[in-house]
């Protein structure tokens, strides 16, 4: 399995204390928001992590994704994806042990640029960017406010 390139003279950001893992989610304290531990179409098992292919999406699917038992769960707006990046590692930009199996390629936020554009975060690098067709499929992961 190939590892994140993370460069231990920088500090982690966003800080490891402040996401506290609970089975398939993470709750992030400095937020108030909870994540899923996969990327959509990945399943989570305790002892193997994130395990499957992600499902890639367009935007408008992406949009009107809901998971199953719980219509909380959303697709994130930029400046909350941005908030799980670890700006101290490439190949991916996260925390792996929080989000295991994240593949460095870009996902989705629920911020639109335009009529046909939307903001995605890239976790190759962890930079957003805003000029992405929304009929292009990218990654997904879901998030919700609260625990």
């Amino acid at each position: 399995m190939v590892r994140a390139e993370c460069d231990p003279a920088k500090p982690t950001e966003p800080p490891t204390s402040r996401f506290e893992p609970h089975g398939d989610t993470v709750y992030d304290k400095g937020t108030d928001l909870t994540w899923t531990r996969c990327s959509y179409g990945q399943q989570w098992t305790e002892d193997r992590g994130c395990s499957g292919s992600v499902k890639l999406l367009d935007w408008d699917s992406a949009m009107g994704l809901r998971l199953q038992g719980d219509a909380n769960w959303r697709l994130p707006q930029r400046d909350e994806l941005q908030s799980i990046v670890a700006h101290n590692c490439k190949r991916p930009a996260i925390d792996e042990t929080l989000f295991p199996g994240t593949p460095s390629i870009q996902y989705w936020t629920s911020t639109a640029s335009g009529p046909a554009y939307a903001w995605v975060v890239f976790f190759r690098t962890g930079m957003p960017t805003w000029n992405l067709l929304k009929a292009t499929p990218f990654a997904v992961r879901m998030v919700r406010t609260g625990r």
